[in-house]
C-alpha cells in the first residue's frame, strides 16, 4: 500500500489538471496536461518572441541602412547638380562675353560692307547681325538634356556664327581690294571731256587746215572754247612734259597706266610741273593759241604704248 502511494504521489507531480466549468450548464471537463508540454509551450513563445524582436531589430536597421544610403545618393545628385549648374553658369558668361564680341564684330563687318558697296557705287543693305544668324539655329537650355548641355550647346552655336562672320569678313575683305583696284583702274582710264566746247576738228584725216593742197593725218580732236578756259586732266596720273613742245606750243603730257597716255597742247599756261602726280578732273593748264594752230583751242590726244588712237572712244 505504500509503495502504490509512493507512485500516485509522483504521478501526481509530474502534470497538473486543467478543468473547464461551463457557465451556466452542462459538465465540466478536465484536461491533464504534462510538465514537458507547458515547458515545451513556454519555450517556443520565447523562441517566437525573440524571433520577433529579431526580425524588428533586423527590419529597423535595414530601413536605417536604406535611408542612409538613399540620403548619400541625394546628396550625391546635389552635388552633381551643383557642379552642372556651375559650368552652366561659366558657359553661359563666356558665351555672352563672345556674343558682345560679337556684335562689336558685326559691327566692324557693316562698316567694312558699307566701304566696298561705296567703292563699288552700288547700294543696299548692309551687314547685320540678324541676317548673320538667320541661317544658324538659336540654341536654348533645356532641363531634360541638362543645363551643361544646353550651355555648351550655345558656346558652340556662338563659335559656329563668329567661323561664318570670319568667312564673310574675308571675302568683303578680297571683293574691296577687287573694287579698289578696279577703281584705281577706272580712275587711270581717260575718260573725262579735258574742256567742255565745240569740237572743230576731229581724229583722222583732214584737210590742210592752213590752206593749200594736200591733207594731213590728225593725232587727236581739237576743242575750242573762249580763251583762257580752264583744262583738266581726263583720268588720274603723272605729268611727263609740262611746257613748251614744238608745233604743240604750251602742252602737258601725262602718263596715266599701262602705256597710256594723253596730251593737251596750245595752252596759254600750265598750272603742273613735270614729276607732279595729278587727279581726274584737276586743272592742268588753260586753253591757249600757242604753237601751230588756226586760233584758240585744245589739242587732246590720247596715246597707247605709244600710237595715238580716236580720243573719242574713251571721253563719256
Amino acid at each position: 500500500m505504500a509503495k502504490k502511494a509512493s507512485v500516485e504521489k509522483k504521478s501526481k507531480r509530474t502534470g497538473y489538471s486543467v478543468v473547464v466549468v461551463p457557465q451556466y450548464e452542462g459538465c465540466a471537463r478536465q484536461f491533464k496536461v504534462s510538465r514537458l508540454a507547458i515547458y515545451s509551450v513556454i519555450t517556443a513563445f520565447v523562441l517566437f518572441i525573440s524571433g520577433f524582436v529579431y526580425v524588428v531589430a533586423q527590419n529597423t536597421r535595414l530601413k536605417n541602412t536604406v535611408a542612409q544610403y538613399n540620403g548619400m545618393g541625394l546628396d550625391q545628385m546635389v552635388r552633381l547638380q551643383a557642379s552642372q549648374l556651375d559650368a552652366a553658369n561659366e558657359a553661359i558668361s563666356k558665351s555672352n562675353t563672345e556674343l558682345d564680341a560679337l556684335k562689336t564684330y558685326v559691327a566692324y563687318l557693316g562698316t567694312l560692307d558699307a566701304k566696298v558697296r561705296k567703292t563699288l557705287g552700288v547700294g543696299g543693305n548692309s551687314v547685320s547681325l540678324a541676317s548673320i544668324l538667320k541661317s544658324t539655329a538659336t540654341p536654348t537650355l533645356s532641363v531634360s538634356r541638362g543645363l551643361a548641355a544646353g550651355a555648351t550647346q550655345l558656346s558652340t552655336s556662338a563659335a559656329v556664327v563668329q567661323q561664318e562672320a570670319q568667312d564673310r569678313e574675308k571675302n568683303l575683305i578680297i571683293l574691296q581690294d577687287a573694287a579698289s583696284k578696279y577703281n584705281t583702274m577706272l580712275a587711270q582710264t581717260p575718260s573725262l571731256w579735258p574742256l567742255y566746247g565745240l569740237v572743230t576738228s576731229d581724229y583722222g584725216w583732214r584737210s590742210n587746215p592752213f590752206g593749200g593742197r594736200g591733207s594731213e593725218f590728225h593725232d587727236g580732236v581739237d576743242i575750242a572754247a573762249p580763251y583762257g578756259t580752264a583744262i583738266r586732266a581726263t583720268a588720274d596720273g603723272k605729268v611727263e612734259q609740262s611746257g613748251w613742245n614744238g608745233s604743240y606750243g604750251i602742252s602737258v603730257t601725262l602718263y596715266h597706266r599701262d602705256g597710256i597716255e594723253t596730251l593737251y597742247g596750245h595752252m596759254s599756261r600750265t598750272a603742273v610741273s613735270t614729276g607732279q602726280t595729278v587727279k581726274k578732273g584737276q586743272v592742268i593748264g588753260y586753253e591757249g593759241s600757242t604753237g601751230r594752230t588756226t586760233g584758240a583751242h585744245v589739242h587732246y590726244e590720247v596715246i597707247v604704248h605709244g600710237s595715238s588712237v580716236n580720243p573719242m572712244t574713251y571721253l563719256d
